[in-house]
């Protein structure tokens, strides 16, 4: 059966976020707050309607590698997530095959690298140097620019912001490409790695964000983006949190370690998703609270 084509990019999947939502009348529901404003401007939003964009990865006639891409995310991750989070949230499973650990791995990294403030990051996002070239276009009556590979691009009576879309669909693809081949070398990387579970024993709560993987390397004085030595945090719900980190000696079976831990260290994690977050939190509104608080 042909694959529906996106009409969205979601870059934090809806089936990760649905469980830190409320179920209503056959939807689910969030509670979300820009970073940078106070914890009274939090606002309700369905799940689609957030961390999502639109023509990111925009399908046409001539280049099917968009939707292809949309593809392999889909097998890696989504297919795959409901029973991945059954398992770690099952507090009786200690230890897991080969198979699902390189699942939950795969997982975590995908989402990693799929963000929008990940992909900003590295520049995918150019709309400013678009601005710049139709400012140079209606001043002087240009009728075309050359992009970063040489290549000449003709203007064809766009709009800004068609300019915009177009150029991120051409440049973003083989940047994306490559992005993913990183990645999958980073998951084979990390099927020695140790996966630990920490769940809340009182009655706080993790939250979210649109940048929701941590890489943390406390060996280093700066954290870089795809390095084997980097711990990777994950909050699952507002109970749960994964965690993928390296381990000296290799070890002996594919063992979950699962931690109970208490306020301060739910609250020191949801620090630190506050502050790598790209534009807004999500969770409870109590949660969300406490964190602007902190």
């Amino acid at each position: 059966m042909k694959k529906a084509e996106n009409k969205k990019h979601h870059f934090v999947p809806k089936t990760y976020l649905k469980n830190f939502a409320t179920r209503k009348n056959d939807d689910y529901y969030l509670n979300i707050l820009k970073k940078d404003e106070a914890f009274n401007m939090i606002v309700e939003s369905k799940i689609s309607e957030i961390c999502a964009e639109k023509h990111l990865l925009k399908p046409d006639r001539n280049d099917k590698s968009k939707q292809k891409l949309e593809d392999i995310y889909t097998d890696i991750f989504e297919n795959h997530y409901d029973n991945l989070f059954s398992v770690l949230t099952d507090d009786k499973v200690l230890e897991i095959t080969d198979e699902l650990k390189k699942s939950i791995v795969s997982a975590v990294v995908t989402m990693f690298y799929k963000t929008k403030k990940w992909n900003d990051l590295l520049g995918y996002h150019t709309d400013v140097k678009m601005q710049k070239i139709d400012q140079l276009r209606n001043q002087f009556k240009v009728d075309h620019y050359f992009n970063s590979e040489g290549a000449q691009v003709g203007f064809q009576n766009k709009t800004l912001e068609e300019l915009e879309v177009s150029h991120k669909n051409i440049t973003r693809i083989p940047l994306l490409i490559t992005q993913l081949k990183v990645a999958l070398k980073l998951i084979e990387a990390k099927q020695f790695d140790c996966i630990n579970v920490y769940t809340i024993a009182d009655d706080s709560e993790f939250i979210t964000s649109d940048n929701p993987v941590l890489a943390i390397n406390m060996q280093k004085m700066r954290t870089m983006h795809f390095d084997i030595e980097n711990a990777y945090y994950l909050p699952i719900s507002n109970k749960y949190l994964i965690a993928i980190f390296p381990k000296d000696e290799l070890p002996t079976q594919n063992k979950i370690i699962r931690l109970m831990i208490n306020k301060e260290w739910v609250e020191s994690f949801n620090t630190m998703q506050l502050f790598q977050s790209d534009k807004c939190i999500i969770g409870s509104v109590e949660a969300i609270k406490n964190t602007k608080e902190n």
